[in-house]
């Protein structure tokens, strides 16, 4: 299971306005937004349209969780005891802030796949793969980004 392929196909049609994807009805374009979003990355222009794609489906959840967050944290920080307020913006700062990281990262890794040079890409090589097709290093990196503003947050 892909959790960035979970969140690309629930919100395909907003992934897809945003993107502009083609297609002449908006089922052809949630299609090609998960098409994308499912790409296997052996070419670089795939590589890069993939974490486009999953960037943009990131960076949207993160709008919808950030809008959310505000709406409930507004009325928590003015109507709640300290602990329960304290508490609510700890949970508040991971809800929030690791879409946006998630975001950053996918958008990062298309940058780097598409300004590589095509010589130094090989799919076959363990390290590049681990760089930019791995979901581990993904998660560890948005998860220690969150922490630390939240910690210094």
């Amino acid at each position: 299971m892909d959790p960035a392929l979970e969140i690309t196909r629930w919100l395909a049609g907003p992934v897809a306005r945003f993107l502009d994807a083609d297609g002449d009805t908006p089922e052809a374009r949630r299609a090609e937004v998960v098409e994308d979003a499912a790409l296997p990355g052996e070419e670089v222009e795939e590589l890069v349209l993939r974490h486009i794609t999953r960037g943009a489906a990131w960076a949207t959840f993160f709008g919808m969780t950030f809008a959310l967050g505000a709406l409930i944290l507004l009325p928590v920080s003015l109507l709640a005891v300290r602990p329960v307020r304290d508490l609510a913006f700890d949970i508040g700062e991971w809800v929030v802030f690791f879409p946006f990281w998630m975001a950053a990262v996918h958008i990062v890794r298309a940058l780097v796949a598409w300004y590589l040079p095509e010589r130094r890409w090989n799919p076959r090589s363990r390290l590049w793969r681990a760089a930019l097709l791995a979901r581990t290093p993904e998660y560890v990196l948005a998860v220690v980004a969150t922490g630390s503003v939240a910690t210094w947050w």
